[in-house]
């Protein structure tokens, strides 16, 4: 049985373009939005991608056959969908693997039902990858806020193999952009992940080529309390472990395999020495975005 991670990419669809010559250069971005009753948020999220303005854009829907008004909501756009459909899946991330099997795009990512593009983002990710052909990955900040929509702060930064591995994963999801070329390199997602299948492919995808860190914020992403991320904290802390023991080498293994008595007594340090301990850890978020 095929991989499904490392399953081939399917190729694009021969013809001449009828694209603008003033457009030829940019990349067509396919764009998987993976969904299962979400309602609430969903519609937000396909307005911010669909309000992009792009011109060389594909739109992908999987939604898992949410049973709370999702598929209406999808339905009223279908017309400016590339695909989508409602019905049982495997999970977020065959979801994903299956919308990029489907696409034809130059540069794939995903944009999860509770996020949202902030405008401008294709455009400006169309036109730095036109730029840069031989780049594989391009990302930028999030900003993150709460379900009222309300600022909590910014995460994003410049690639560092030592962070990924010891600390943090140094790419916000919603504001990553991979070439198609990488992902035929390294493989699809793991559908063995629920919550770390990023944090995995940006490690593979590291391998050959680093992920390059541009200041700008590209999205919004909520912080709200049925996320999984927040809901199934503990789970997703565990397979993070593991992707991390996965890819450690050489003197990081011990301290990975460390990582989870430094943490529980991080949470349990006296006010005052976690506060000191806190300033002597990479910084996960931040006031104002970070600079390239």
């Amino acid at each position: 049985m095929e991989s499904p991670v490392y399953a081939a990419l399917p190729t694009r669809a021969a013809g001449a373009s009828t694209i603008p010559d003033v457009q030829e250069t940019l990349p067509l971005i396919s764009v998987i939005t993976p969904s299962y009753n979400q309602a609430r948020f969903l519609e937000r999220t396909i307005t911010s991608v669909l309000g992009q303005g792009y011109p060389k854009l594909e739109y992908i829907v999987m939604d898992g056959g949410s049973t709370d008004g999702s598929r209406e909501i999808i339905e009223r756009y279908a017309d400016r969908i590339a695909y989508w459909q409602s019905e049982p899946d495997g999970g977020q991330t065959a979801a994903i693997n299956a919308g990029w099997r489907r696409a034809r795009g130059d540069v794939l990512c995903w944009l999860n039902s509770d996020d949202e593009y902030l405008p401008g983002t294709l455009s400006f990710v169309g036109d730095y990858m036109a730029q840069h052909p031989q780049l594989w990955v391009a990302y930028g900040s999030w900003e993150a806020v709460d379900e009222q929509g309300r600022h909590l702060n910014y995460a994003g930064r410049p690639f560092s193999r030592s962070v990924m591995v010891l600390s943090q994963n140094c790419i916000p999801q919603p504001s990553s952009f991979i070439r198609r070329e990488a992902i035929e390199a390294v493989g699809f997602l793991d559908e063995r992940l629920h919550y770390t299948m990023d944090l995995d492919l940006f490690m593979r995808i590291a391998a050959h080529q680093e992920p390059k860190f541009v200041s700008r914020v590209m999205s919004r992403a909520t912080f709200h309390s049925e996320a999984k991320t927040v809901k199934l904290r503990d789970a997703m802390a565990e397979e993070r472990f593991a992707v991390r023991r996965r890819y450690a080498r050489w003197y990081e293994l011990p301290l990975v395999l460390l990582q989870p008595v430094a943490s529980w007594l991080y949470h349990h340090l006296p006010g005052p020495l976690m506060r000191i301990a806190a300033r002597i850890r990479p910084a996960r978020t931040f006031s104002t975005p970070l600079d390239s």
